[in-house]
């Protein structure tokens, strides 16, 4: 059988399926419920379910005898909201949803498709929880993430407050001042550093290094070393910030759209 999730509670493990004609059953979110990776052909992988989606099911008897039979064994096949919606966001700016809760998670629910995203957030914001649960099922804007992947596309919202510190990234960002870190990792890649005061990750690619002069300093820098560079962009969603040993951001389009030169939101202290 073939129906969508018209209704689930992520925190009591049920929810409920309506079919086409309108006939609607009972299930539980279990172990035994999949999603189908047909670019994988046909691989199943263990299923959350979200409101909207489509799945087939087959129907097994109650525990109670005298109560109707309950869906059991979903598949997802995909969720006709959330394309939509993608479609949508790579046409505007940013998108306009309700702020919804389930369980201990929030969603945005999409103002045109009525597609579920849950937020994500990141420890570039202060206090995400406290200032969502304050704006439930209040407008809000969001974006979203990994577009290319419905069923793993999520929201971050654009009017959360940031950290007092992370404003202060974004203004280094704009005056082209230096950052001090440690470094904690390296590769053929590039160098990763925890970045003193605001406790996130920087990033620092080898290709920033133009020249063999450039290339030698990149190769002395060792796990331990502090070190100082410029930031050029922070990825709000995911909380680090792209270095630069040699150059600040200069007046370009920042590499991704989660990517940000100067700051749109307003900080709190």
């Amino acid at each position: 059988m073939v129906g969508e999730i018209s209704s689930f509670f992520p925190d009591k493990y049920f929810g409920f399926i309506k079919t086409e004609k309108e006939e609607t059953y009972f299930f539980y979110q279990s172990e035994l419920n999949f999603q189908a990776d047909f670019e994988e052909g046909l691989i199943l992988k263990r299923y959350e379910a979200l409101i909207g989606d489509l799945v087939t099911f087959v129907l097994r008897p109650n525990f109670r005898p005298d109560d109707p039979p309950i869906a059991a064994g979903l598949v997802r096949m995909t969720n006709f909201y959330r394309l939509k919606m993608i479609k949508m966001a790579t046409e505007k700016e940013f998108l306009v949803g309700t702020l919804k809760k389930r369980g201990n998670s929030f969603f945005v629910v999409h103002r045109y498709s009525g597609a579920w995203v849950q937020i994500s957030v990141s420890n570039c914001h202060k206090k995400p929880e406290e200032w969502m649960e304050d704006r439930i099922d209040y407008w809000v804007k969001f974006k979203i993430s990994r577009p290319k992947e419905e069923e793993k596309v999520c929201a971050y919202l654009l009017d959360l407050p940031l950290r007092k510190k992370i404003q202060l990234i974004l203004d280094k960002i704009e005056n082209k001042e230096t950052l001090n870190g440690k470094v904690v990792h390296r590769s053929n890649a590039g160098i990763t550093v925890v970045l003193k005061e605001s406790y996130i990750n920087g990033n620092l690619s080898i290709k920033s290094a133009l020249n063999e002069e450039e290339k030698s300093y990149f190769d002395r820098v060792r796990i331990g070393d502090e070190i100082s560079a410029f930031p050029l962009s922070l990825d709000l969603e995911k909380g680090i910030v792209k270095l630069d040993f040699f150059r600040p951001a200069a007046e370009k389009i920042p590499d991704d759209e989660n990517s940000i030169e100067c700051s749109p939101f307003s900080a709190e202290n």
